[in-house]
């Protein structure tokens, strides 16, 4: 790949953002990215604003300057009152301040839905200034010659002034018609809360008349129309009218599609306006088929380090058995520092991944996290690292890709089967999204509706996933049923899985002299050494500040009591007060180390460390972030399956019953029942099967 493409992911951020100013509305603006060629998108219909862009954006920013805006009347712009504030004339003059604002010269324009009427005009007015045109569910005009549409149109009103919610609703079930849309339509009425049904009326009546057909006519740049032929916004003849007005242009037509694919099939269309406007890659090298060395990417998930110390000990047992297999690792902090710190070779293109950690940490409470939302509202940091994947499984030659939890991959390799160059291993330790508070019709109907949508799209494609590994066993796998009128988890998981045991990072019995490890990291012989551990991310600082205030009233039960302090990267040292016996740590590479020698561990309810102490028989509490289904549910059936379920309630726990139930655990022995010591070899043969080509003689 050129450099260009290689260089690093900015940010979910934009690179620069400010207001213009039109006789005295101000108007916001933002530019992602900092280098490569314009881009714009202009204001759409003022129900929603520059954040419709935001599956897309970041990714097309690794390509372009792209200029986004907010219109008069949304977002972060200026709401003046009046109807003669928001015709289509003050529309259009407000992106020509923006694009002089931004800075931009020559630009490609992408619009979505009304938008169109604007980068029409521009094209045709300043022909000197656009490179290329995206017409994306569009139409050349917005007449009203047919009685029966002006009905319709004062029945829209009226239901605009007496029921905005319900028309709010309704208008953006209009625009996603594709199954399973309920993230786009949720986003879609929160954008149009962002204004109201006054200002939406005055800027309807302000465009209804517009046509701009002469214009399209005499645009003379590359242009492509996209159009859902599902669209029941804007129909799918009004974007076959602009393919035949413009000269030249081009129709790219969605299947089934509705009216916003940069929101719906954000991979499809990040790539087919990347492709128009950039056209084919520069420089590549291609290297004859019998010439390529046999490569693998390992795709590994970075929330926390269980993954990848996972991942890590299924990838040494595959060289086992193919030592001419190079493996590529892809993934983000903590797990890339900590493959780098293996001798592992991370490839160049990880610069550019999104941080997944970041976000879990924004959207956390005190020990609190709802899991499923927190993933939900990922979807713009998904996207665009799967954006990132597939430019280099495009680039470069894969015999396999292996991904353990890389969800954004399965996800878009399943909306976008075509994408899909070379087998590919899944591997995963919990199957379906379980809410949290059934009584929440809302988080039970949204949980379903993904479990749904994930059955359908393996049930469609089964050949997507040439393998899917359990990482556990079969009675690991909760029997809950997916939703209403779905199968039970436990039996179609059976059917769509294999099981291999769960997968630990070490053998047990090389841990087995403690005293020698002890000796090796510095614990001395009479003391009593607990370990608390909340994982990589900032998330877990109520349980360790929690676990600090409980310490002296366990010190003072155990004179010789020793307390580790194992923060991650993002807590601050000094934000522990200084007490005899507390040490503070950032990072303990291989934590399980310490682990295994230790008296007693106060964890996190994740699944790794919690299966690691088990076995090592070490005493332990954990402590399941409240709301996170795969802690709360998932994990803790199975370490019940272990004997080990000592799950702890953070949020009625105080610190003196914290030191009580954690004294108690240090001197009661444990009884825990053996964890397989072969799941990464099992998860290895099958993934040789894979490569060698094997697997379905089975």
């Amino acid at each position: 790949m050129p450099d260009e493409h290689l260089r690093p992911f900015e940010t979910i951020e934009p690179a620069r953002e400010g207001f213009a100013e039109r006789d005295g509305v101000r108007l916001a603006w933002a530019v992602w990215g900092t280098s490569g060629p314009w881009l714009a998108f202009p204001q759409p219909y003022q129900i929603g604003h520059m954040r419709m862009g935001r599956a897309v954006v970041p990714y097309l920013s690794r390509h372009f300057r792209v200029i986004t805006c907010d219109g008069r009347g949304n977002g972060r712009s200026d709401r003046p009152p009046g109807q003669a504030a928001y015709s289509f004339d003050e529309f259009y003059a407000d992106f020509v301040a923006v694009l002089d604002a931004a800075g931009a010269d020559r630009v490609a324009l992408v619009s979505i839905s009304a938008a169109a009427l604007t980068i029409l005009r521009f094209a045709a007015e300043h022909p000197e200034r656009v490179s290329h045109l995206v017409v994306v569910g569009g139409m050349a005009e917005m007449r009203v010659d047919d009685e029966k549409i002006a009905q319709m149109i004062r029945a829209d009103i009226e239901k605009m002034r007496t029921d905005w919610p319900g028309y709010v609703d309704t208008f953006m079930k209009t625009l996603f018609t594709e199954p399973h849309s309920t993230k786009g339509i949720e986003d879609g009425v929160r954008h149009a809360w962002a204004t109201d049904a006054q200002t939406l009326e005055w800027c309807r009546n302000g465009w209804l008349g517009t046509d701009v057909t002469d214009c399209a006519r005499r645009v003379r740049c590359p242009t492509l129309v996209i159009h859902g032929d599902k669209d029941r916004r804007v129909p799918y003849a009004k974007g076959r009218a602009v393919h035949e007005l413009v000269p030249g242009a081009k129709l790219l037509t969605v299947g089934g599609g509705g009216h916003v694919p940069s929101a719906r099939d954000p991979a499809f269309f990040a790539r087919a306006v990347r492709d128009f406007v950039l056209g084919p890659l520069g420089e590549r090298t291609w290297v004859r088929g019998m010439n390529r060395k046999k490569r693998a990417l390992f795709v590994s998930s970075p929330i926390g380090l269980g993954h990848v110390q996972r991942d890590l000990a299924i990838a040494r047992e595959l060289r086992k058995k193919h030592g001419d297999v190079e493996i590529d690792w892809f993934t983000a902090d903590p797990a890339a520092r900590y493959l780098q710190q293996e001798g592992e070779r991370l490839h160049p293109a990880t610069q550019r991944l999104a941080n997944e950690s970041r976000h879990f940490e924004s959207v956390a409470g005190e020990h609190d996290l709802n899991a499923f939302f927190a993933t939900r509202t990922m979807d713009e940091v998904m996207t665009a690292n799967f954006m990132t994947f597939a430019d280099l499984v495009e680039a470069e030659h894969y015999d396999l890709v292996i991904g353990d939890e890389a969800w954004d991959v399965d996800y878009h390799y399943h909306e976008n089967p075509e994408l899909k160059r070379q087998p590919f291993v899944f591997l995963t330790d919990f199957v379906g999204c379980v809410p949290m508070n059934r009584d929440d019709e809302r988080e039970a109907y949204l949980c379903a509706d993904r479990n749904a949508e994930m059955i359908e799209h393996v049930g469609r494609y089964p050949y997507l996933r040439d393998r899917a590994i359990f990482v556990g066993n079969r009675d690991d796998v909760v029997e809950d049923p997916f939703g209403p009128g779905l199968p039970g988890i436990r039996e179609w998981t059976d059917r769509n899985f294999c099981y291999c045991g769960y997968c630990l990072p070490f053998d047990p019995a090389a841990l087995a002299d403690t005293e020698r490890l002890r000796d090796r990291h510095g614990y001395r012989p009479h003391e009593k050494i607990a370990i608390a551990s909340v994982g990589g991310t900032a998330v877990g600082r109520g349980l360790l500040q929690r676990i600090a205030e409980a310490f002296p009233r366990m010190k003072a039960a155990v004179p010789e009591l020793r307390l580790v302090l194992v923060t991650g990267p993002r807590l601050p040292a000094d934000a522990f007060a200084e007490r005899e016996g507390l040490e503070v740590r950032p990072y303990v590479h291989n934590l399980y180390e310490h682990l295994a020698c230790c008296d007693l561990a106060l964890v996190q309810g994740g699944l790794s460390t919690c299966m690691e102490l088990v076995a090592t028989k070490r005493p332990f509490l954990s402590f399941p972030l409240r709301n996170h289904f795969e802690q709360c549910v998932h994990v803790r059936r199975r370490l019940f399956n272990y004997g080990a379920d000592n799950a702890v309630n953070y949020h009625e726990t105080s610190p003196d019953e914290l030191a009580e139930r954690a004294l108690e655990v240090m001197h009661r022995p444990v009884r825990y029942r053996p964890v397989e010591t072969d799941g990464a070899a099992r998860a290895a043969a099958t993934i040789a099967q894979v490569l060698e080509n094997r697997w379905w003689a089975r």
